[in-house]
């Protein structure tokens, strides 16, 4: 590999570090904003329906996609742009992603390894409320029973628990499991599992991880008692008799019917219980308006960010021509648009039009560099683009131009990367 390849290598790498960091950290700001509100109205719709709760969470995720606002550029929110424009540094950018790229490996593995595992252990048939696509095994392992998968979902119970549990305790179990991958708890948990590694170094996403996971017990605790049509008193023994017997599972994005050691949390479940209601149609309504309210204000919010953001990238049509210290003399001028003209990614130059120019703008130099085709990603970042050299010394020549931008491999793949890749 050449040496000009390296260094377009390199280049490229140190700007994609600064320019995407620049983006995450605008992200991060947006749900930090968010997130206070969030927190608020929680508290207020907690009370009521923990179904609901759950997908109230799905509101940030929109906010990991403001990296491109035009808000950033508008009156006192410039500052947050100009801020990181000035101090941010490619290192940065090395050191935030190679986190976050090193904790989705970690996720990818031990999912890998899960699945593996999970091939290994017995699967269980004998059920009256099994799902035709959800497969339930029994496990050595000391964990209290979990749910997990999105395309192949899964129910796991340890198996020393199972054998123990009487056939109506077992059923109270597959059921709330079942909850959790019909009420797309586990779609909920992945995707918040990714804004952790997103946002890794935001404190407040970790609360709102707990908390999710804390309304989603609810929720299913509310829609098993509901669905199975056992008394909460039974179905508190059973969460109560589980609790000697477990560990939790954090390896994963699953739902766990017990978390480990947090007795505060299984008190407020059961307090939960105790004060909610236990009838069918109303938690099934909720269910129904929970998912349509989520999906509505996300693609609302959605759509407002795409009508508020700058697009991937933009090629400019303006024309730009500086002088021989690269100071800049004008661009898209009236003078400059019929000194030059741009066809198939070539400059024509107008003598009259030219010599007009170069009285115009009072132009001293030997020659000028005129700059067209520049590929923005946003105000502020951009490159590639074609830079001409254009001799105006002497008999005044406008034929005598240089292209600078050679058509070769390094800037080909320069311009690919810029539009599309990053």
């Amino acid at each position: 590999m050449s040496d000009d390849i390296l260094k377009m290598i390199k280049s490229i790498a140190d700007f994609a570090s600064i320019y995407c960091f620049s983006k995450c950290m605008k992200t991060l700001l947006c749900g930090l904003c968010l997130i206070p509100v969030l927190l608020v109205v929680h508290r207020i719709l907690r009370k009521k329906s923990a179904i609901l709760c759950c997908y109230l969470w799905t509101l940030l995720v929109p906010m990991a996609f403001m990296g491109m606002s035009k808000l950033f550029y508008q009156r006192y929110f410039v500052y947050v742009t100009a801020y990181l424009a000035k101090y941010t540094k490619a290192w940065h950018g090395y050191l935030y992603f190679g986190v976050m790229f090193a904790l989705f490996m970690v996720f990818i593995i031990k999912n890998i390894y899960f699945r593996r595992t999970l091939k290994r252990m017995s699967q269980i048939y004998d059920t009256s409320v099994i799902n035709e696509r959800v497969k339930i095994y029994v496990s050595d392992i000391n964990a209290s029973p979990f749910s997990g998968g999105i395309i192949r979902p899964y129910i796991v119970a340890p198996r020393d628990v199972w054998e123990r549990l009487d056939q109506k305790s077992r059923d109270v179990v597959i059921r709330h499991e079942l909850a959790h991958i019909n009420l797309g708890h586990i779609v909920l948990l992945t995707v918040f599992r990714f804004l952790t590694y997103i946002w890794w170094i935001n404190p407040l996403i970790y609360l709102c991880e707990r908390m999710l996971k804390e309304d989603i017990e609810h929720a299913c605790d509310e829609y098993t008692i509901a669905d199975a049509g056992i008394t909460k008193h039974a179905y508190g023994c059973v969460l109560i008799g589980l609790a000697e017997h477990f560990c939790q599972n954090t390896n994963i994005a699953v739902a766990s019917f017990i978390e480990q050691n947090d007795f505060r949390a299984l008190k407020e479940r059961i307090q939960y219980i105790g004060a909610g209601k236990a009838d069918k149609n109303e938690v099934i309504f909720q269910k129904r308006v929970g998912i349509a309210l989520a999906l509505a204000s996300v693609l609302l919010l959605s759509a407002g960010i795409a009508m508020t953001s700058y697009s991937r990238y933009t090629v400019l049509e303006e024309i730009y021509v500086y002088g021989e210290d690269m100071r800049q003399i004008a661009c898209d001028t009236a003078a400059v648009n019929e000194a030059f003209r741009v066809e198939d990614k070539k400059l024509y130059i107008d003598a009259e039009g030219f010599e007009r120019f170069l009285q115009e703008e009072q132009v001293s130099d030997e020659y000028v560099y005129v700059s067209f085709g520049t590929v923005m990603k946003l105000p502020g970042f951009g490159g590639c683009g074609d830079v001409v050299l254009v001799d105006v010394a002497g008999t005044g020549d406008t034929d005598d131009v240089l292209y600078l931008s050679s058509d070769t491999i390094e800037n080909r793949l320069a311009e690919i990367f810029l539009k599309y890749i990053i």
